[in-house]
């Protein structure tokens, strides 16, 4: 019985480890994406161009909240080795 407690928490600690890996690249891609979108607003001179990238950036800000959100929650769960800290 103590066994299979013992490989069930493994298990646990392996799928919260590949939600956080999920999450992590989630939240990096899409802030890399922002990064990108926001210099082609400061370099676009045009202003209705500006507008139409501002209403973009504005979309993707909620995207990455949310994302930013996903991660926290993600890193809370992960389960931690107090024999490394």
């Amino acid at each position: 019985q103590n066994i299979i407690s013992e490989e069930l928490d493994r298990l646990n600690e392996f799928r919260m480890t590949k939600e956080f890996k999920k999450a992590t690249e989630q939240y990096q891609e899409l802030m890399v994406k922002q990064q990108q979108m926001q210099k082609k607003f400061v370099a676009e001179k045009v202003k209705g161009r500006r507008e139409i990238l501002k209403k973009k950036l504005i979309d993707l800000h909620y995207k990455v909240k949310k994302a930013e959100d996903n991660f926290n929650k993600a890193l809370r769960g992960e389960p931690v080795d107090i024999e490394e800290i």
